[in-house]
């Protein structure tokens, strides 16, 4: 059986570039517009496996591990997404870098999105954003919010209560469902053990406070934002595609909607994947 996740190939390089006071674990490949991938909650670059052997003969791809994350320093205290916001302009600053597509994923929405608060939008040509929802808690009582977190006590309590409580157990059932497995899938998947492998590098300090900051954060200001002045591509997954779309439309309604089939569809289905992302970037940027 081939992973969907299988171990990133020679022809992309691995190196380490320091950020302030952290080493930034980056792995590279191709060469022209840079395009810039920010993994989810607890993942690496490793995730982009796909798009670092799929898009490289179009763009100058990079995917990073985030401080804390994978192979990037794990410091104890900076674990916030406004200072990841800040590390990915200091990581722009030292590949001198220009005219970027910045592509987040998951919790690296928050990434990108703080980038835009923290930096403005002078140095991207366009960005990405895939499923997640720029606000992440969400009142349940309002139809017009749309948020993976709802602000109730099977919401963020439970997130949270879970990432404390049984974390392995937490990632891995997690896994399963970012996969689209059935909910009885066994631990031992090849798949799902590849996940829980790369997503149990970080740290639990890390883990933790990552996840508090992003469940309570709200970056709807800047999503509209971007969109008002940089092509802007969301693509959400087909579960909940319907609120997204009426989420975007009413929020962000220059940018571009697609889908893809589960959350991690860049690793079931990536060339579809990638051809909707370079097909807008090449459209658009």
């Amino acid at each position: 059986m081939d992973l969907l996740l299988p171990p990133v190939p020679a022809s992309v390089s691995e190196s380490t570039v320091t950020v302030g006071d952290i080493d930034l674990r980056i792995l590279r490949a191709g060469s022209g517009q840079p395009l810039l991938l920010i993994p989810g909650w607890t993942c690496s670059a490793d995730f982009f496996v796909h798009q670092l052997t799929g898009l490289s003969d179009r763009f100058d791809v990079i995917a990073i591990d985030p401080r804390g994350h994978g192979g990037s320093t794990k410091p104890l205290t900076g674990n916030t997404f406004a200072q990841r916001g800040d590390d990915l302009d200091g990581l722009i600053d030292a590949l001198g870098l220009d005219n970027v597509v910045l592509l987040g994923w998951s919790f690296g929405v928050l990434d990108a999105l703080s980038y835009v608060r923290r930096h403005g939008t002078d140095r991207l040509a366009a960005v990405v954003l895939a499923d997640e929802t720029p606000k992440v808690p969400a009142d349940p009582s309002d139809p017009s919010e749309w948020g993976e977190a709802p602000l109730a006590h099977d919401g963020i309590v439970a997130f949270l209560r879970a990432m404390i409580d049984t974390r392995e157990e937490f990632w891995t059932e997690y896994a399963i469902y970012m996969l689209g497995l059935p909910e009885d899938t066994a631990a031992t998947h090849p798949d799902v053990a590849r996940i829980v492998e790369l997503g149990l590098q970080t740290p639990e300090h890390v883990a933790i406070k990552t996840a508090a900051d992003g469940l309570t954060s709200d970056y709807s200001a800047e999503a509209a934002a971007v969109a008002a002045v940089v092509p802007t591509l969301f693509i959400a997954r087909e579960d909940w595609a319907e609120d997204a779309e009426r989420w975007v439309k009413a929020n962000m309604p220059q940018a571009t909607f697609e889908t893809m089939p589960v959350h991690m569809g860049f690793a079931t289905a990536p060339a579809e994947f990638n051809e909707t992302v370079a097909r807008f970037v090449e459209a658009h940027a």
